[in-house]
């Protein structure tokens, strides 16, 4: 399954969003469920789902769909 496909399962799932919100799009406080626990749920279900350790400064750094997929992708994680 591409990279993209299992980070917006990744979101879906984290964020308790409903599998057709436009997720590529979606922005750090866009979404009520994305406040700051949510985005310690979402740091840790990438972690687990990409088995990548995220530094402070990427956790940081996700602040979209698209900020968490160039992080996957300096990490090395493909297709």
């Amino acid at each position: 399954m591409p990279v993209a496909d299992r980070l917006h399962s990744v979101f879906v799932t984290a964020l308790e969003l409903v599998p057709d919100d436009d997720v590529e799009h979606l922005q750090h406080r866009d979404h009520p469920r994305w406040d700051s626990l949510g985005h310690l749920a979402l740091v840790v279900a990438i972690e687990d789902e990409f088995e990548v350790e995220l530094t402070s400064d990427q956790l940081i750094g996700i602040s979209s769909f698209a900020a968490a997929l160039s992080t996957l992708r300096e990490l090395g994680v493909r297709d």
